[in-house]
């Protein structure tokens, strides 16, 4: 039985045709893996917070930044340089702790914008799920805490270790708060899961 040249046989429709309103759209291809394509998964609320966290430790290391220049010409940071050389047996000409305190200002200035950089780098590509940024953020986590303790146990044992006064000693710990955050953020099952099916 002939077909009707009026209408076209459904089963032999070309697929790759536009389809028509109320048509059936094709499915979503998969990789080798059975991975989805990237882009198609939807990204877990722990890792939108430490994505949001680590954006937040960036701006702490550039408030870090501004608070040291605002503090680092002052008395207060002169007297604890001259009291920490002459505790390490040293004295030097005001010219020569002038130049100190400069040179830490400057050293102190770059440090924290590179900091600032990288948590920001990590914030970004975190929030894509790519694996090695969490890897990375995880080792640097880990090593920002443990560097932290060792200072609050070296500023108990030691008169004078808090260089950078209170408010120093102060934004470390809260930076280390948010680095234990953001590791047990990017490590609960459901960011497993979106990280794995990003690769």
């Amino acid at each position: 039985m002939s077909q009707n040249p009026g209408h076209q046989d459904p089963y032999n429709q070309d697929p790759n045709a536009p389809q028509q309103d109320g048509g059936y759209q094709s499915a979503p291809s998969y990789d080798a893996a059975g991975h989805a394509p990237a882009g198609t998964v939807a990204k877990p609320q722990p890792v939108s917070l430490a994505e949001k966290l680590m954006y937040a430790g960036g701006a702490l290391s550039i408030l870090s930044a501004i608070l040291a220049f605002a503090v680092g010409g002052t008395d207060a940071v002169r007297t604890q340089i001259e009291e920490q050389l002459e505790a390490a047996g040293m004295s030097a000409s005001s010219a020569e702790v002038d130049a100190a305190m400069q040179a830490g200002l400057i050293t102190g200035l770059v440090s924290s914008v590179i900091i600032a950089g990288i948590w920001f780098l990590l914030g970004y590509f975190n929030g894509k799920g790519k694996g090695w940024a969490r890897i990375i953020a995880t080792i640097l986590g880990v090593i920002n805490v443990l560097t932290t303790v060792l200072a609050l146990v070296g500023t108990s044992m030691l008169p004078g270790a808090a260089t950078g006064g209170a408010l120093n000693l102060i934004l470390s710990v809260v930076g280390a708060l948010l680095a234990a955050a953001i590791v047990f953020l990017l490590w609960k099952k459901e960011s497993t899961a979106y990280f794995k099916a990003t690769r």
